[in-house]
């Protein structure tokens, strides 16, 4: 004997070809419709979403919404939701096919298939994805809706997610008054390089490069080494200067010029003794030379080698000793009158 448990009340009917051409969903849904529209087509009846559902307990209010707007994309029915959302109108009048178009597409809701998807690949909310309906461009094929607003939605959210590290920055413009990344200067300051210093070479490199067409893209980059380069001529400039200057009263020779002289077994103490006059003589001669240095290690040099030969009496040169190497034998006008050292 059955169970009359488990006989059912009522049947849901449709049509099997209405099936295969619009959906089975959509065709069962419409047989439900047929009770509360009727056949008075030219009057304005309303769609009770409430009915519906006791009529399909097996659908929610989102899944019988989602029908019926399918069911008006197909042009089955002309309806529109009210300010009540579980009421649907479906007008006194025939609408034209654009009126009816231009509603469907302002109406227009995804898929819950777009909508999983997004979920599940992205993890975006129900709430955001249909915050984006807002800005969603509904021009076009209504078919590709689907898939044009997935790539809407996940373009948003990409370009939500972006951090600011990664855009693109407009570069400074490189004119007077450009001025080095705050990354290159840290970098200048790590290496110890003054920022007045750094500062005053800004105005010779911005020329250099405007004559050449603009920056460079590495602009900072090369800013870096110029400044660099700079710095390394700036520190050795007494040893390496490229500027004839005059002598100060109080100069003095750098360390590797003793050093230097060590190595030719000339003592500090002895190089010592001849600096002043080669700071008055030339002092006195008021002349620019590059090298200061090069020059009082060629006078101690030249003082050396006359002392040991005023020593051994003789000239270190061979052949003995010339007559006019003896003080004795030159005249105090000689003396007076010899800058040969200074050479």
């Amino acid at each position: 004997m059955s169970n009359p448990q488990f006989i059912p009340e009522r049947y849901c009917t449709f049509s099997a070809q209405l099936a295969a051409t619009i959906g089975l969903e959509e065709a069962v849904l419409l047989q439900g419709l047929s009770h509360q529209l009727g056949s008075g087509a030219a009057e304005s009846k309303t769609i009770s979403v409430p009915a519906l559902l006791a009529e399909f307990p097996f659908w929610d209010e989102i899944k019988v919404n989602r029908l019926l707007q399918r069911l008006v994309e197909l042009g089955i029915i002309a309806a529109t939701p009210t300010s009540d959302p579980s009421i649907w109108s479906t007008g006194g009048h025939r609408q034209s096919r654009a009126a009816v178009q231009t509603h469907n597409t302002q109406a227009w809701r995804p898929s819950e298939h777009v909508i999983d998807l997004l979920n599940l690949n992205h993890g975006l909310t129900r709430d955001y994805i249909l915050s984006q309906l807002k800005s969603f461009d509904r021009t076009g094929d209504p078919k590709a809706y689907d898939s044009r607003f997935r790539q809407h939605v996940l373009s948003e959210w990409r370009h939500s997610q972006r951090h600011p590290a990664f855009d693109i920055k407009e570069p400074p413009k490189f004119d007077n008054q450009w001025q080095p990344s705050t990354d290159a200067q840290e970098i200048l300051v790590r290496a110890e390089i003054p920022a007045s210093f750094c500062d005053s070479l800004r105005p010779e490199f911005i020329l250099y490069w405007k004559e050449r067409g603009g920056a460079p893209k590495d602009v900072n980059s090369k800013f870096i080494q110029f400044v660099r380069q700079r710095w390394v001529r700036h520190e050795n400039s007494i040893q390496h200067s490229t500027l004839p200057e005059r002598l100060s009263p109080q100069w003095r020779p750098n360390e590797a010029v003793y050093e230097t002289l060590s190595l030719s077994g000339i003592s500090e103490d002895y190089a010592d003794s001849v600096l002043n006059e080669f700071v008055v003589y030339w002092v006195d001669s008021n002349e620019v030379h590059t090298s200061w240095n090069a020059k009082f290690l060629q006078h101690v040099k030249y003082q050396w080698q006359r002392h040991q030969e005023q020593t051994s009496g003789r000239s270190t040169s061979g052949g003995g000793t010339s007559p006019t190497d003896r003080t004795k034998d030159r005249s105090i006008s000689d003396d007076l009158s010899d800058t040969s050292w200074a050479g």
